[in-house]
């Protein structure tokens, strides 16, 4: 069996100026050919999951391209075109074809194509034609359209967040694939949605958290044989496009029916609990005080609404002048993508002192730039491997990047907007946060993997890019009524 394997996965974010070019993707991963298959050796992504279940059923994958870009704003169009293209061409020169494994996100956003994985799904479906099965992975926050689900055979959703099962959702989507091309199952794929999101900070699926009890739902469902695969995604919420809703979709063996009833039925769990998702939050200079009240050793406070992780461009520095007002003394640490401030240290060299322009240089709506007198305390390269995530084992770079001392200040100014996994970006700069009372960071669900009876957190709102409050934002093609900016009892289907 020949089995076409590619990825192409980006997170968008309306509210978001991070424009990703190609030497964005580049720089994060963009491979051809041959490549790919020594590149996903020991990562835990879900390409390397659905290679690896093709590569135990003994079929043959043949891999075309994979880019990663990690979270923002939008792709550049150009190279978005040219990527498809890349893509249809080296799917077509692997023809004949027994079937195709996408790994995607799932809430791609473009300069002009509304629907870039429906775009990917479609253009693939006309070389592999009507009856080769197409099989994708997807993230929890993806936004499903009814094109993916019709281009596709097979979806498959992950199931955790914080994300720590990347691997095992490739791998489950190969294996329904597997069981596709075997003709042991026929699939069916179906999407039921409701014009609601619900914040990003909520929807844990630790403990009891309300979308851990959606996932047990789901995976009772589908113990008990009413889906080969079901999947819940409370979606990407700062996408402003009419069709974004909460999603479930199902995978079952031939029965339509059956599909759309479990989909709804997953959906139905989402939309009971969506009051739930709303967890308490402090501006930063609330935080800052009631921080240092607490009893914990180290309080991390989650900078919400600048999340790198959710496609805001990370440059905000709100909570660092909070800090300075309140705790200029207290050992503390925080990161911030800023580049010309790293340069600047660079240039000035380790031991000097200067004054500094820290943040709001690329996103200038919310606050204005922060000035500091600081030593140049370090130096570094800013190279890293995640030590788990959705590319668990893969080293990254957050471009040269600086540690500068203000006080009991230890400010990362990095040159490139990474994805935060827990502490790696800080230890690869030398910052031991173990050490300290105060503790930033720009993502909103893996900090949690940080936290114990000496960590505790706070999760902080106001304006920016991925802010909390999603019922405030000013959305330009949503349709009304929709959840939560209109408080009503009754879901609108989308």
């Amino acid at each position: 069996m020949r089995v076409a394997v590619a990825s192409f996965e980006y997170e968008g974010n309306s509210l978001s100026l991070r424009v990703e070019r190609r030497e964005d993707f580049e720089r994060k991963g963009l491979l051809k050919g041959d490549a790919i298959l020594a590149h996903v050796k020991g990562k835990e992504t879900a390409l390397s999951g659905g290679i690896g279940v093709l590569e135990e059923a003994g079929f043959d994958p043949i891999p075309t391209l994979a880019a990663k870009g990690g979270a923002g704003g939008h792709v550049e169009e150009t190279f978005f075109q040219e990527t498809l293209a890349d893509i249809a061409e080296r799917v077509k020169e692997a023809l004949p074809l027994d079937g195709v494994f996408l790994a995607l996100h799932g809430a791609m956003i473009c300069g002009e194509e509304k629907d870039p994985e429906g775009a990917i799904l479609t253009q693939v479906r006309e070389i592999v034609g009507p009856d080769v099965p197409i099989a994708a992975s997807l993230d929890l926050h993806a936004h499903v359209t009814d094109r993916m689900v019709e281009m596709a055979d097979i979806l498959v959703g992950y199931e955790t967040y914080p994300h720590v099962d990347a691997l095992e959702t490739g791998r489950n989507a190969a294996k329904l694939l597997v069981q596709t091309l075997r003709g042991e199952i026929t699939p069916v794929v179906k999407l039921r949605k409701y014009n609601a999101i619900v914040p990003v900070l909520g929807g844990a699926t630790l403990g009891d958290a309300p979308m851990a009890e959606v996932a047990a739902r789901a995976r009772a469902m589908e113990a008990d044989g009413r889906a080969l695969s079901l999947s819940y995604f409370p979606v990407q919420p700062w996408l402003d496009m009419a069709d974004v809703g909460i999603t479930g979709v199902a995978v079952t063996d031939g029965d339509v029916a059956g599909a759309s009833a479990a989909a709804q039925e997953i959906l139905d769990e989402m939309w009971q609990r969506r009051r739930a998702f709303e967890l308490d939050a402090l501006t930063a200079d609330e935080a800052v005080p009631v921080a240092l009240e607490m009893d914990a050793k180290t309080v991390l406070l989650i900078d919400a609404p600048d999340s790198i992780g959710g496609g805001a461009a990370g440059d905000s520095p709100t909570l660092l002048a909070a800090i300075l007002k309140h705790a200029p003394d207290v050992p503390s640490a925080i990161s911030i993508y800023d580049p010309h401030a790293a340069k600047r240290a660079f240039d000035l060299g380790e031991g000097a002192e200067a004054e500094f322009s820290i943040g709001a240089w690329l996103d200038t709506r919310w606050v204005p730039p922060v000035k500091v007198t600081a030593t140049v305390q370090s130096l570094h390269d800013g190279r890293f491997v995640y030590r788990g995530g959705p590319i668990g084992n893969t080293e990254v770079s957050l471009g040269p990047s600086a540690v500068l001392r203000v006080g009991g200040l230890q400010l990362l100014v990095a040159s490139h907007a990474l994805y935060e996994h827990m502490d790696e970006h800080y230890a690869a700069c030398g910052i031991d946060i173990s050490g300290c009372r105060l503790v930033s960071f720009k993502n909103l669900m893996n900090f949690r993997k940080l936290l114990s009876d000496d960590v505790d957190f706070i999760a902080l709102h106001g304006p920016g890019g991925t802010p909390l409050r999603l019922q405030d934002i000013a959305w330009e093609n949503r349709k009304r009524p929709n959840w939560p900016a209109d408080d009503m009892e009754t879901p609108q289907l989308l």
